[in-house]
């Protein structure tokens, strides 16, 4: 059996390790999952029931980058040494270790802004697969060595495969449609040069101020937020975006799921994301803000929206599992 190691870094990333685990397990292929301490990843590989292996913790400071990261790869050595390949997105941890063994690099990503990782990263890998919303110049500068598109996005894996259960919102003591989940902006990232703690409370004041009661995300426990729900623990976030008047983050992916999913969603991140426009073009319902002032505009306007048909796009589930074979097999 073809043996492939995917290093789980955010909880994006978890699922998509958990849909190519099951789905590359139909066809002998079998996905080694690895991750780190990081809310919400572990927790979320568990409500998959895949098998996976924690390893490390993530690094806040660019020295705790380092000295964890290089912590991470003896141990990740011991993994690599047993698989033939890695598939993931970039994790300079796992590719430094694959590279190091002498085997291929699959990568997956959306992101081309992330230029710590990829500078890093896709110059070693063999394929680098991406949404065709990206444009082939966004990767150039990080010199892939071929790279192979899809009509979609990453999150229409899991999101295709969601079936709703209203009571795992009721079971958190929540009703469906009288709140908004709220994700903070990934401001630990090296890639995050912004200060956007005054707009993320301003925007949760707006929400309470308009009746709704708010469901905090975070990513980090300097992230949690006095007089809201704090999600800290395993839910499905699905469920959570799917029964509620809306969602706000700071980053792109739950924003992604929830416009997929048809609910009204708003992201505050200040750079670019090309799926971004792809996805309105679809007819997802997503919004985009990078002022306080037109923040508040926009959440007024995407909650008079309310639920849209979801859109319908590629599924690139198999798509990966077949480049990873044929890379293997060349």
């Amino acid at each position: 059996m073809t043996k492939l190691l995917f290093d789980a870094l955010t909880p994006k990333q978890a699922r998509i390790a958990a849909v190519l685990h099951l789905e590359g397990a139909k066809r002998g292929v079998e996905i080694v999952i690895t991750c780190r301490e990081y809310m919400h990843v572990g927790d979320m590989l568990r409500l998959y029931g895949v098998p996976h292996r924690c390893i490390g913790k993530y690094g806040v400071s660019l020295y705790e980058k380092l000295v964890f990261g290089l912590e991470r790869q003896r141990e990740l050595a011991d993994i690599g040494a047993g698989v033939d390949a890695m598939l993931g997105f970039p994790s300079p941890d796992a590719a430094r270790v694959i590279f190091g063994l002498g085997k291929p690099l699959i990568i997956l990503n959306d992101t081309p802004h992330a230029a710590h990782v990829n500078r890093l990263v896709i110059p070693l890998s063999e394929v680098l697969i991406s949404p065709a919303a990206v444009p082939e110049e966004a990767w150039r500068g990080y010199c892939p060595k071929k790279i192979v598109f899809f009509n979609g996005v990453f999150e229409y894996m899991w999101v295709s495969r969601f079936v709703p259960d209203a009571e795992a919102v009721r079971r958190l003591g929540l009703s469906p449609g009288t709140y908004v989940v709220f994700r903070p902006e990934e401001a630990h990232a090296a890639y995050y040069k912004w200060s956007y703690a005054e707009v993320r409370m301003r925007l949760i004041k707006e929400l309470k101020e308009m009746g709704y009661v708010v469901v905090n995300v975070p990513r980090y426990p300097d992230q949690v937020i006095e007089g809201v729900v704090n999600i800290t623990e395993a839910v499905d976030h699905l469920q959570l975006a799917y029964f509620s008047a809306g969602v706000i983050t700071g980053g792109a992916s739950m924003a992604t799921e929830a416009a997929l999913l048809g609910v009204p969603a708003l992201s505050y991140f200040p750079g670019s994301y090309y799926v971004d426009k792809y996805l309105v073009e679809m007819g997802a319902p997503l919004y985009r803000c990078k002022e306080l002032d037109s923040c508040l505009k926009a959440v007024r306007v995407m909650l008079q929206t309310g639920k849209t048909a979801p859109p319908k796009l590629e599924d690139p589930t198999q798509l990966i599992l077949k480049v990873a074979e044929e890379v293997l097999s060349a």
